[in-house]
């Protein structure tokens, strides 16, 4: 393995380990969603289920997780989701105060 490589994966796991913290079981689709959401924040709903390759259905599950909607289990309270001004339809998605604080934990290990 190259040392960039070996570099990108110890990267990697630490990401990974900071998600754990929050729950050992911290699904990594979540964190693929989470981390889109942090790259593009006020993005729509339907737009990360796109760029992810979630369904919509798995995806107002995991938002309700990331979010203070989480029917079964504790929601996580890293992500706001508002109705969009325009088209209330439409919900565009949000860090919290507590997924920005994670970010920037994020970013500080990487």
């Amino acid at each position: 393995m190259t040392k960039k490589a070996n570099v990108k994966l110890q990267k990697l796991t630490k990401l990974l380990e900071e998600l754990t913290k929050i729950d050992p079981d911290f699904p990594i689709s979540w964190a693929l969603v989470f981390i889109d959401i942090a790259q593009n924040e006020g993005c729509a709903l339907k737009d990360v289920a796109e760029r992810t390759g979630i369904s919509m259905s798995v995806m107002s599950r995991t938002i309700g997780a990331l979010s203070n909607a989480r029917r079964m289990g504790k929601p996580y309270g890293l992500v706001l989701v508002k109705h969009a001004r325009d088209d209330k339809r439409r919900k565009e998605l949000f860090l919290s105060a507590k997924g920005k604080k994670l970010i920037d934990a994020l970013k500080k290990k990487i």
